[in-house]
């Protein structure tokens, strides 16, 4: 290879791997939450700075959680894809625990019947839960949250201004 190739070679294959080093592909990047397994409970994290989007269904028997913004899988649960995990049988599920930490986000888990506790943290937060015994915290101070607890006993700690639907004990 003569010494002018060399010389334009070179800068092109460097920059081809800088390239190649900085694209980052969508499943590699941080995810939106943690979800794992523990003592016969589910559990999911939100990592602060993102609005996550969580639904918790069940399909064939199984605890299904997803985030539109990514999950990190840890013990007890199997991922499904970058967005999903299999978080195990729901009728060995005592119960589904959700942080959703800061950021405006959602939880749709109105078609399960698994007693469910959030946490909705900061934001502008909107919850639904399903037919179990749930228990939300949207109390942030700002009263701009949106709850329907379904069916089932269910308990909400709310701010004044929070629409609050079919919960039965309101603090």
């Amino acid at each position: 290879m003569n010494t002018t190739l060399k010389r334009a070679v070179g800068p092109a294959v460097a920059a081809g791997l800088l390239v190649t080093a900085l694209a980052t592909p969508a499943a590699a990047q941080t995810p939106g939450s943690t979800v794992f397994r523990l003592f016969g409970s589910a559990y999911l994290s939100a990592r602060a700075g993102v609005a996550n989007e969580v639904t918790a269904t069940v399909d064939g028997g199984r605890l299904i959680l997803t985030d539109t913004k990514g999950l990190a899988v840890g013990g007890g649960c199997i991922r499904l894809s970058p967005t999903s995990a299999d978080c195990g049988s729901v009728t060995s599920t005592g119960r589904l625990s959700v942080g959703l930490g800061d950021g405006d986000d959602s939880f749709k888990g109105s078609t399960i019947s698994l007693r469910t506790l959030v946490d909705a943290g900061l934001g502008k937060d909107n919850v639904a839960t399903g037919s179990g015994g749930d228990t939300v915290g949207v109390s942030d101070g700002v009263g701009n949250d949106t709850v329907d607890c379904g069916a089932g006993s269910d308990l909400v700690f709310r701010d004044a201004g929070d629409t609050i639907v079919n919960c039965e004990q309101r603090y």
